[in-house]
């Protein structure tokens, strides 16, 4: 193996995966390990942030038993976002870390929103901070825990705190700190305004490098954990929606992005702010001239949605089996219902207290039925989203990604709910691609994406006004449950 291999990490809420391709991006080596975060409290997700650092320890050591390491030309990272921990002035984390899924924050937002509204350089972020941002979980912590915010010195997003154990910089990129409710987007830095408001140190805050910008190399300390010689040099890497869109072609080809991971999402490429529409603006800045803005909004459930209907209630991973169950005459015309947000909605609804619902439930009910609602169900969740961040416009398709991608039924689902095609990569394109992408443009200085073979999944036309039906009784079902409180 003499070419040059690349590397890409990705540091995902409930697994890491180890990635290693080509420039062409022909893969040579793929793992992923698993693991849980913790749950102190109703409401709370945490996790002890060196956790991560462990795992990827271990799967780079995993790699470099089948990989060279004078092979390996660089590094990417890409990972959750908005996850935030706090080191102090030794780079050790101080507590652990607040997951983006995190709602111990629900009572305060409309207090900080309220806050941030008094100014008008900071009134846009009102419109985006939720709980689990970084902007919330710092207050938090600064309300809460004095005596750690005393000890903080920066504050990271968990893929940064993986650079800074592997190289030992501290930094973040673009797409994570205009997404932190800490970032003005109309100068392109981090918000005085913001600091000003809520009495934050600008000492906090890391330096902001572009997505492919080589940040340092693995320590002489990491590289003898790994039992390798070779420093290899790290880039700042992404938020994982910026490197999905970017491996799957959507900056590209100006097409929306759904990631079906352990929420919902739908990234929008765009050639400028769009600071009236719904949704997170997050800027790419992949290089240093790159100008590319995406508009994010999120379904917080997601593909959870599938894995709690098989494994908490079916209690069963079985889930071809359960999907091949369902007859296909039975779409378009189910007669229940799901309302998929299960754990709250930050981009609609700005509401984390809203719980989910069947509705048209019988005594004949089957099984089947119900399980088909719940894939519907997200499938209007995103329908929705994506039209309050669009009105009406339609794409040409739909690009999906993601675990629940795999699904053949989803897909159809999907393609009829939406009533647009949908572009289906055959080959394996991740937000851990995308980060090894980052890689080959660091050290490169460019890269060319490979002629990708897909699928194009059509809709039809007689489903696609069946589920135009379902889906506004399913905008019914919605103004109920708000009107009902959510909870």
């Amino acid at each position: 193996m003499n070419q040059a291999i690349y590397v890409g990490l990705d540091i995902g809420t409930t697994a890491i995966k180890v990635s290693a391709v080509t420039r062409q991006l022909e893969a040579v080596y793929e793992e992923q390990y698993a693991y849980d975060y913790l749950t102190p409290q109703k409401g709370w997700t945490e996790i002890e942030p060196d956790t991560w650092v462990e795992i990827v320890l271990e799967g780079l050591k995993d790699m470099f038993q089948q990989i060279p390491a004078e092979t390996v030309a660089g590094i990417g990272i890409t990972g959750q976002m908005h996850t935030t921990v706090f080191v102090d002035k030794h780079g050790l984390s101080v507590r652990p870390a607040i997951l983006w899924n995190d709602n111990r924050t629900k009572e305060q937002i409309s207090h900080i929103k309220q806050r941030l509204e008094t100014t008008k350089p900071s009134a846009h972020i009102a419109k985006i901070v939720s709980t689990g941002s970084p902007l919330a979980s710092l207050l938090w912590l600064k309300e809460n825990e004095p005596e750690n915010y005393q000890k903080t010195a920066k504050i990271l997003i968990a893929k940064d705190y993986v650079k800074l154990k592997l190289t030992g910089t501290y930094s973040t990129d673009y797409c994570d700190a205009s997404t932190s409710s800490l970032y003005d987007l109309t100068k392109d830095d981090w918000s005085k305004e913001v600091q000003q408001l809520f009495e934050f140190n600008e000492s906090l805050f890391p330096v902001i490098k572009p997505a492919s910008t080589i940040i340092g190399q693995l320590t002489c300390e990491v590289c003898t954990l790994l039992d390798i010689e070779k420093q290899i040099p790290m880039v700042s890497g992404t938020g994982d929606n910026v490197a999905s869109a970017l491996v799957s072609g959507s900056f590209e080809h100006d097409q929306p992005l759904v990631s079906l991971g352990t929420s919902g999402v739908v990234v929008i490429p765009n050639s400028h702010h769009q600071l009236k529409q719904t949704g997170k603006n997050v800027v790419a800045k992949i290089t240093e001239d790159d100008q590319s803005i995406i508009t994010q909004g999120t379904v917080q459930a997601g593909a959870k949605v599938n894995s709690w209907w098989m494994e908490s209630i079916l209690h069963s991973d079985h889930y071809s089996k359960a999907q091949a169950q369902i007859p296909k005459e039975l779409l378009g015309e189910n007669e229940v219902l799901f309302f998929p947000h299960m754990n709250g909605e930050k981009t609609l609804f700005s509401d984390p207290s809203l719980k989910g619902a069947f509705v048209g439930l019988g005594l004949e009910t089957t099984r089947e039925e119900m399980y088909l609602a719940v894939l519907e169900g997200l499938a209007y969740g995103i329908r929705q989203l994506f039209r309050s961040m669009k009105n009406d416009e339609q794409p040409d398709y739909f690009t999906i990604v993601g675990g629940g991608a795999k699904s053949e039924l989803w897909i159809e689902i999907f393609a009829n709910v939406l009533g647009r095609p949908i572009k289906r990569v055959l080959a394996s394109q991740e937000a851990v691609h995308g980060a090894a992408i980052l890689a080959i443009m660091g050290v490169e200085g460019h890269f060319t994406f490979p002629d990708s073979e897909f699928q194009m999944i059509e809709p039809h036309t007689s489903l696609i006004k069946k589920y135009d039906k379902a889906y506004q009784k399913y905008l019914k079902l919605t103004q109920m449950i708000l009107l009902a409180g959510g909870k």
